[in-house]
């Protein structure tokens, strides 16, 4: 892992749950986290508690495409670029595909597919132009997008899961016919406990969910992440599952 250190990572949704453990990983591990969420405040608490000058959060929503390049371009202009990209953000809906709203099917669509796609683009950008020969982009996927669950808020945020699986194959596809040496990896992580149920479906939901089945928890994906940043640049992991937490076909 000392190849990583001092150099600039990049993580989407990283005001809490998932991505925060992100970036204490990373902090720990001596890189540079360019953090950002539509909210910042546990970031700057973070900031303050750890006395750490590695950590830059940054207000941006990942609706709006101008924000992320904005974001990016920050980075070129502090940095240099990006050497790491995590794209951890993710929402989740309460409606079924009946009776679903087309403005809750684009919000989740913008976070889950189309940003994770623009700070893909955005970054492979910013790799190529300096040439890297040790880059990585990591997809934060799910359980949910290797099967199709049966309970139905879950249909449509599987639908985008599944998504970024062929999302991830393509954009290995094509850097592999540019000779690119940027790697590029899915984690499709079970149940974790963390507040995207919370948020989507309610208390209630979160609380039995939580109390019925077992979950793993956000530091073991970073340490997933960890493993996968330190495997030699000549060895790929394109997909990595969970496949011992994969419960939500008990709903």
């Amino acid at each position: 892992m000392n190849r990583w250190k001092g150099k600039v990572a990049f993580v989407t949704g990283a005001n809490g749950g998932i991505g925060m453990e992100i970036t204490k990983r990373l902090l720990d591990l001596n890189l540079a986290v360019v953090a950002i969420d539509k909210q910042t405040e546990l970031l700057l608490e973070l900031k303050d508690e750890l006395k750490t000058t590695n950590l830059y959060p940054l207000n941006v929503d990942l609706c709006h495409e101008e924000e992320i390049i904005r974001a990016f371009q920050w980075v070129e202009e502090t940095f240099g670029g990006v050497d790491v990209l995590i794209n951890n953000a993710g929402v989740g809906g309460r409606s079924t595909l009946i009776d679903g709203t087309v403005s809750e099917w684009k919000k989740i669509l913008d976070v889950n597919v189309i940003a994770l796609s623009v700070c893909s683009r955005e970054a492979v950008r910013s790799m190529n132009s300096r040439n890297l020969e040790d880059a990585h982009i990591i997809h934060l996927s799910s359980n949910l997008a290797h099967y199709v669950p049966s309970y139905g808020p879950f249909h449509f945020y599987s639908a985008t899961k599944h998504a970024v699986r062929a999302l991830t194959e393509g954009l290995r596809q094509e850097l592999r016919a540019l000779k690119s040496p940027i790697k590029v990896t899915c984690i499709s992580p079970g149940l974790v406990k963390s507040s995207i149920f919370k948020n989507s479906l309610g208390e209630n939901f979160d609380k039995h969910l939580y109390e019925t089945y077992p979950s793993i928890s956000p530091a073991d994906v970073a340490s997933t992440i960890e493993f996968v940043l330190g495997t030699p640049p000549h060895v790929q992991v394109k997909q990595f599952l969970s496949i011992f937490f994969i419960i939500m076909n008990y709903f």
